[in-house]
């Protein structure tokens, strides 16, 4: 009954987004949805490329501490030596069950030369986990996982 109630959740949330109801970064179903979840462990996963494009947030200086809404992240992105950032491959994935929120993201952010600023936004309060994937124009894939703890 509570894997049908998340799932419930799950695909309201997909249709609020398809039907064009301004859904937020993320929201408070999926938030409840991934905090439930069992995160499932990756089998066989290829180890980070070395020379792949690098990801970091640079501001807050710490995401360790708890954020407050509204708050503001600036994330870098660099490619190494032989390429260039390939910025349409770029993916931003939320929770547990990794649900492709970059769209969402994209909308309330603004490119930089060196990669993407947020301003303003709002979550619920929680941890939330989201995973930035990136590549270059070599083909090399990155990605970050950021974890932002919300007061």
């Amino acid at each position: 009954m509570i894997n049908f109630f998340k799932s419930f959740i799950y695909c309201a949330a997909l249709f609020s987004s398809v039907l064009g109801y301004g859904t937020p970064l993320i929201t408070p179903e999926e938030f409840l949805a991934s905090q439930n979840a069992t995160t499932l462990a990756l089998v066989g996963a290829a180890p980070p490329d070395p020379l792949a494009p690098l990801i970091a947030v640079s501001s807050p200086d710490s995401l360790d501490q708890g954020l407050k809404n509204p708050f503001n992240i600036e994330v870098l992105m660099k490619a190494q030596k032989d390429a260039q950032l390939n910025f349409s491959s770029f993916k931003a994935f939320y929770g547990a069950f990794k649900l492709d929120i970059t769209d969402r993201l994209l909308k309330e952010a603004s490119k930089t030369l060196t990669g993407l600023k947020l301003s303003n936004l709002e979550v619920p309060a929680g941890k939330h986990k989201i995973v930035l994937r990136v590549s270059d124009t070599q083909g090399r894939t990155s990605e970050k996982e950021i974890v932002i703890k919300v007061e």
